[in-house]
């Protein structure tokens, strides 16, 4: 009786998934060759790797080597603070440890051992000053259960629920082995991989925040700086990014700039010092814009790339429906209605795969696709997580506060751009 009553809602769950992928279909990546050459004879790019994309429709522009496995540096920090951002609020006290404590080498916040921080003065001390310590303390921090008897425990805890996260949102070309960055064998991403976590970790204003400050004093007194040093530049309409360096990974960028309502996100990895890095950014950052406009002027559709990620959430709901326990009442069938008995080793149904995020594009001419699926999938989808929820709850722990707000580049809340501030080495 009571698998009777699961089954019902996971076939709510499928029936919905299924609906809804029949409008949200997913461009194939592969045929991004042809692009790269074109884009080569267009672009003076330095940086080994890059793509610059519609944060709002996952339109590609232009790339090169944007799925090669490449190591990111400090960019890993981008992951780390959606985590941290999912699973604590921003008042959640962080007391640190001699495990947070990195070598000189090392970009940090500048804290010792023993003091106490909210959790988003962390977040500022991770993305601003690009802190090793701050990430470090968040991971081992938000990682920790009762009985813990090494940090590294923690930590990798952390870890492993971040890399869920990368894998649940379909993204293949990341793997992370730590909070930060600093070289480590097999820690990788993909100019690919960031642009599209990119156009996620955009939809968390604790996390908008930030890359928008150049300058920010904790709670404690410490003073932080921005590496980034476009956010010294006359660059139209950036909102912010992140600097990342290190032998392995050399020079990696990532910047994000909204004009005429449009907001792109451009990656570069492995690139050119003191300053082409920066410049490789602008100038697609400019180039995509300019293609975005000449196109929407057209009238033509897109017909290139998009990129699209899975809903992590949804991944863990589906994950905790598979498992196997009842919802709600029992149904009875009986007599010829009731269904015959599996066989003892029959295989277990599969769950059905998370819905795809395809970004809506708003106002511009697309191919006639079937609406009526929407609010039916919805309908199943709702009915399907209410019961879940009812039966004891399917998310991990923390806050979740996704919200669609993109972003006044000229005064995010809590922004201090103060003309010629100082700007550290980024890494």
């Amino acid at each position: 009786m009571r698998g009777i009553a699961f089954w019902r809602v996971r076939l709510m769950l499928a029936l919905g998934l299924a609906l809804m992928s029949i409008v949200a279909p997913v461009c194939p990546r592969r045929a991004a060759m042809a692009q790269d050459a074109a884009n080569a004879a267009n672009l003076d790019i330095s940086s080994k790797h890059y793509i610059v994309v519609d944060a709002d429709t996952g339109e590609v522009f232009a790339q090169h080597n944007a799925d090669d496995h490449v190591a990111m540096a400090s960019l890993t920090k981008i992951f780390t603070a959606i985590e941290a951002i999912e699973l604590a609020p921003p008042n959640k006290e962080i007391t640190t440890s001699d495990a947070d404590m990195v070598s000189s080498d090392a970009t940090q916040m500048g804290f010792g051992p023993g003091e106490t921080f909210p959790l988003d003065d962390l977040l500022y001390g991770m993305l601003l000053p690009s802190g090793n310590d701050a990430a470090r303390a968040v991971a081992r921090s938000l990682g920790a259960k009762p009985g813990d008897t090494d940090p590294a425990q923690s930590t990798q805890r952390f870890m492993d629920e971040l890399n869920q996260r990368i894998a649940d949102m379909g993204l293949k070309e990341t793997h992370l082995v730590n909070p930060d960055g600093w070289g480590v064998p097999n820690h990788y991403s993909s100019a690919h991989d960031l642009a599209t976590f990119m156009m996620y970790a955009l939809k968390y204003p604790r996390f908008v925040r930030p890359i928008s400050t150049e300058n920010y004093e904790t709670a404690g007194g410490y003073n932080l700086v921005n590496t980034n040093k476009l956010m010294d530049e006359d660059v139209p309409g950036l909102i912010g990014g992140k600097t990342g360096f290190d032998d392995d990974a050399g020079y990696c960028l990532i910047e994000v700039a909204r004009r005429d309502g449009s907001t792109m996100i451009s990656v570069t990895l492995d690139g050119v010092a003191p300053d082409i890095w920066y410049e490789d950014n602008v100038q697609l950052l400019d180039y995509a814009f300019s293609q975005k406009a000449a196109r929407v002027s057209s009238g033509a559709p897109i017909t290139g790339e998009r990129l699209a990620y899975r809903d992590p959430d949804a991944a863990v709901i589906l994950r905790n429906a598979a498992a196997g326990s009842s919802v709600g009442a029992p149904i009875v069938i009986s007599g010829a209605q009731a269904p015959a008995a599996a066989p003892p080793n029959a295989a277990a149904p599969q769950p059905t795969a998370p819905p795809v995020y395809a970004p809506p594009i708003t106002g511009e001419p697309a191919a006639a696709v079937p609406r009526w699926p929407i609010p039916i999938g919805v309908a199943f989808l709702l009915i399907a997580t209410r019961a879940l929820a009812t039966h004891g709850g399917a998310r991990r722990g923390g806050e979740h506060e996704p919200e669609s707000t993109l972003l006044d580049p000229t005064a995010p809340p809590g922004a201090t751009r103060e003309s010629g501030a100082s700007a550290a080495t980024a890494v």
